[in-house]
Formats: structure tokens, C-alpha cells, sequence
């Protein structure tokens, strides 16, 4: 999958001198220094088939003026034994928002087996400010074939997130869809929507109820929350309390156990609270709930 605001361009870069080894001396660390640019961290590992290990470098722009757009670079070296030199690959954004193709400044990187075939992947998450928050966080994994780095997948879309669902140690994908309602958008309630499953070699779309009992254990997660703070919440009747806050505890519940497709159970829990929490929220906000457990209620994805 790949979101229509991101890309990437892999081009391969000459970087000044080649650095040449001679054989059999183990390879230094590539160069890394650039003018302009702060070194934010070097990262080590496996990402091919070769048992040489490769390095991917994170630079910041240093600040030259006002007007100049901050962010980072991502380079990624791989030694090649025939030339002994350090063949350097730039990873670039070519996200619409971005005409310097420089990376949001918190984005983090990491190196991971995702997909348990004992080489690593590179993990690209990126934050950026956003209306709601299923746009402000990007996801872009990256592996490398032969001489190439291939996209994996890339999306901007949904808050993408990195989960073992199954307990198999390979991750999938899980997407994120909004339940707004009476709410502002930046107070979005998220929930899964859509699971990506690595097979054959790419990340292609399952169906969500595959992975059923893992959202029954978020369903869980999420009602005991709820219902903490619910305590939290009678502990202090004198109190001011936000509606805003109670509405996205229980709304969260319930949408969990709509991922999971337990109707029945999300329908019996919230009746079950339902008398009590008409006394605490608005009439919109009730409402709101009540419009959920309807198959056809419209729910931002």
C-alpha cells in the first residue's frame, strides 16, 4: 500500500572520495560528516542476503536561517566487496509537504525483523503536526533486494502501527480508522480498521477478523480503563469533570469490540452503563453512543 501524499526516491549518490579497503582488512565505518549537517545517530546491521553488515545514517540540517525548512536526511551505505568501497543509497521524502524531501525532524528510525527471516528491515516513523490524529503519524518499511532498497509499504494514512497480532513474530500492519462524532477532529477516537499481513514476500491487506482475538484482548484493555476511570470519576462528585474525556473512554470500548465484530457483546456492556452515563453526558453525546451500535452508523475511516 502506499499513501498518495508519500514516496520515496532511491537514487544512489557519490559521496566525495570513494574509500578504498584493502583486502582482507574489515571494512571502517563509512564516512558520515557532511557540512551543514549534525550527525543524529548511525545505526548497524544485516539487511541483506552478504553476512556484511550495512549502516544507515541519520543527519539534521543545522539551522542557517529562519525561512529554512527543518528536517532530516536518511543514507544508507552498503560495502561492496568487489570494489571494497562503501556504495551510499540517499532515502528521500517526497511527501507533498515537503519540497526539500527532507523528513519531518521526529522522525526515528530503526532497524527491525519484522518479518523474521533473520535480516532486518528499515523502519521509517514519522510524526508531523496534523488536524486529527490519524494523519500525524507516517509508517515506511524499506528491505533490501539484491542492490536495491524496495518499499515495502508506506503510508501516511491512518496512523499505521507495527503489532504481532498473532503471536507468530511477524508483524502486521494495523491501520486506523476515526470515530469523530460529536466531537472536533483533533480529539478523534482511533480504532483498527484495516490489517496488513506480511505473505509471499509483501504486506497484503487480511481481514481484521483473522486477528479477532487480539482485538477482544484491546476490548479488555480499553473497558478496564473505562471503567478506572469511571471510578476515578464518582470518587469526585463535586468535581469538574470534562464530558469530552468520559465520551472517548466509552467510545473506545465500543469500538473495539465493533473491530472485533462482537456485536452482541458490545451491545450488552453498553446498556449495561448506559442509564449511568446519561446522567454524566450530553444528550449529543449519548446520542452519539447510541447511534453506535447500529450496523450502519458512519464512522470516519
Amino acid at each position: 500500500m502506499k499513501s498518495p501524499g508519500l514516496g520515496l526516491l532511491l537514487s544512489v549518490i557519490l559521496w566525495g572520495e570513494p574509500h578504498v579497503l584493502k583486502a582482507p582488512q574489515l571494512p571502517p565505518p563509512p564516512p558520515v560528516k557532511e557540512e551543514g549537517w549534525t550527525l543524529v545517530t548511525a545505526l548497524v546491521g544485516n539487511v541483506d542476503e552478504d553476512p556484511d553488515l550495512e549502516y544507515l545514517v541519520v543527519l539534521r540540517a543545522m539551522p542557517r536561517d529562519a525561512n529554512a525548512e527543518d528536517g532530516v536526511r536518511l543514507r544508507f551505505f552498503d560495502f561492496d566487496p568487489e570494489s571494497r568501497t562503501w556504495m551510499p543509497t540517499e532515502i528521500t521524502n517526497e511527501s507533498q509537504e515537503s519540497e526539500s524531501r527532507l523528513f519531518p525532524p521526529e522522525t526515528t528510525v530503526t532497524l527491525e525483523d519484522i518479518t523474521h527471516d533473520g535480516r532486518a528491515e528499515i523502519i521509517i516513523r514519522s510524526r508531523k503536526p496534523a488536524e486529527s490524529p490519524g494523519q500525524a503519524q507516517g509508517l515506511t518499511i524499506l528491505t533490501k533486494q539484491g542492490r536495491y532498497l524496495r518499499q515495502l509499504f508506506a503510508s501516511w494514512e491512518g496512523a499505521p502501527e507495527l503489532r504481532d497480532l498473532d503471536g507468530d513474530r511477524i508483524m502486521e500492519i494495523v491501520l486506523y480508522a476515526e470515530y469523530v462524532g460529536p466531537l472536533s477532529p483533533e480529539d478523534a477516537v482511533l480504532y483498527p480498521a484495516q490489517v496488513f499481513a506480511y505473505e509471499e514476500g509483501v504486506f497484503r491487506r487480511a481481514p481484521p477478523l483473522r486477528y479477532a482475538a487480539h482485538f477482544v484482548e484491546m476490548a479488555k484493555a480499553a473497558r478496564a480503563a473505562y471503567e478506572a476511570f469511571k471510578r476515578q470519576w464518582n470518587s469526585q462528585p463535586e468535581a469538574e469533570h470534562d464530558p469530552r474525556k468520559l465520551f472517548r473512554s466509552i467510545a473506545h470500548v465500543l469500538l473495539l469490540y465493533r473491530a472485533s465484530e462482537d456485536t452482541e457483546g458490545m451491545r450488552t456492556y453498553y446498556l449495561a452503563e448506559r442509564s449511568w452515563l446519561r446522567a454524566q453526558l450530553p444528550p449529543a453525546y449519548l446520542q452519539a453512543l447510541d447511534d453506535l451500535l447500529t450496523p450502519q452508523a458512519s464512522l470516519r475511516r
